[in-house]
């Protein structure tokens, strides 16, 4: 890649002035975080204990509501938004927990071994 290819490539990714740019941008963030390949200094890592606590408590409490009520109606009219919020908070809590686990317990890179110089098969 060229450095003008590149300079154009790094102005587009920071650029967020219509619809289509921030969409890219966002996704391209949760691509990075879901990949597993992000580097998670010790900061970092304390703000995404941080963003699963606070999510996992909230989805925890909303998802427990969301149940109490179905259960309490012995036959609700309306259940499809219900079971479908069930659906949503149960799929939130999962990726964030897969991304937390990720992000936080990086699997170790594999090792590269030196072989050193090659023998010559020519004696």
């Amino acid at each position: 890649m060229s450095l003008k290819d590149f300079e154009r490539d790094v102005i587009n990714r920071q650029r967020n002035i219509v619809f289509p740019d921030t969409v890219l941008n966002e996704a391209r963030f949760y691509r990075n975080i879901a990949s597993g390949q992000a580097i998670y200094r010790p900061i970092l890592k304390v703000s995404v204990v941080a963003l699963l606590l606070y999510i996992f408590i909230f989805d925890s409490a909303s998802l427990a509501g969301v149940i109490a009520y179905l259960l309490h109606e012995k036959y609700p009219e309306n259940f499809l938004p219900d079971l479908m919020s069930c659906f949503w908070l149960s799929g939130s809590l999962l990726f964030w927990a897969i991304v937390a686990s990720r992000g936080l317990f990086a699997s170790p890179k594999p090792r590269r071994i030196r072989r050193g110089y090659r023998r010559s098969s020519i004696r």
